[in-house]
């Protein structure tokens, strides 16, 4: 399977249904801090990836769409009416190139383009770059989640607007001057409801569905009461038995076994881990999640 088919399943939407997944501000947010900021180093990596047989970091929040081709037609019988058109008008840019020192600075100026734009646009900089946007989890909304092939590539940084372990927001790269090679990079978008993520950050994150809802510690039975009253469901449990993790539904997870942490699902929904024992507390989990849940009243 190529990118393009790649590309084609990941993000079968329609304009109208991307444009409804991502606010005005989103999209204007995510245009003016795509690759502003240099940082030399690559984003965090997550607990959950895409599996497409390259490493993922964290996502973003640009939504992708494909090209549709609209036609119409009437009651069955009726003659067909002739199309007509005027002048085809030109396409504006999706992305924005600039020369800032050695690199070539590449802003989104349309998240919501067809991909296949990014790529012919690339191409006409002598690039073979496959720009993807993915469906992510909301506290990583405009960050990269993916490179592969890069060499030489800067991370740009837009420290501020996201929240990730590694203390980085990943918003977009620098490409150096005079590379002509093929690489790909993604970025995540929101996601459609019950679509299921593929990059997230943890559960508890500023933006995420348990912010400020910790049922680290509880049984399953106490934390499935809690998600309820915050509207939250939980369809996939894991479990480890050895050296082997295994996904089940509620219905193999005991009530009295304990809840070790959570990951984003699908908007909301989250996967639980859950153990048949307590929990141990202290250590750097702790400060971690305290850093998570930092704006959270006592």
């Amino acid at each position: 399977m190529n990118h393009d088919d790649l590309i084609r399943r990941l993000s079968p939407i329609t304009d109208e249904e991307a444009a409804a997944m991502v606010s005005t501000r989103s999209r204007s947010d995510l245009a003016d801090h795509i690759m502003d900021t240099p940082v030399e180093h690559a984003p965090a990596r997550r607990r959950r990836l895409l599996t497409i047989g390259v490493p993922l970091a964290v996502a973003a929040a640009g939504a992708a769409a494909v090209a549709v081709i609209a036609t119409s037609s009437g009651s069955p019988g009726s003659p067909r009416r002739p199309v007509t058109s005027g002048p085809l008008k030109a396409q504006p840019a999706a992305l924005t190139f600039s020369t800032q020192g050695k690199y070539l600075v590449v802003k989104v100026k349309d998240p919501l383009a067809d991909p296949a734009r990014y790529k012919k646009e690339f191409a006409a900089h002598g690039m073979k770059i496959n720009l993807l946007m993915v469906p992510a989890s909301p506290s990583v909304a405009g960050t990269v989640v993916m490179s592969q092939d890069a060499p030489g590539f800067k991370m740009i940084d837009g420290r501020g607007k996201c929240f990730s372990g590694g203390g980085s927001c990943p918003v977009g790269m620098k490409i150096p001057i005079g590379f002509h090679g093929s690489a790909t990079i993604a970025f995540g978008r929101a996601a459609r409801p019950g679509e299921q993520y593929n990059s997230t950050n943890s559960a508890f994150a500023p933006g995420e569905a348990l912010h400020c809802v910790d049922i680290r510690g509880r049984t399953v039975e106490e934390a499935l009461a809690t998600l309820k009253k915050h509207n939250v469901t939980a369809p996939i449990f894991r479990y480890d038995e050895g050296n082997q993790s295994h996904d089940v539904g509620r219905d193999k997870i005991p009530g009295n076994w304990y809840v070790n942490t959570a990951d984003p699902w699908a908007p909301g929904q989250v996967m639980l881990f859950v153990q048949p024992t307590r929990p141990k507390t202290g250590g750097p989990p702790a400060a971690y999640y305290q850093r998570l849940m930092a704006d959270c009243r006592p």
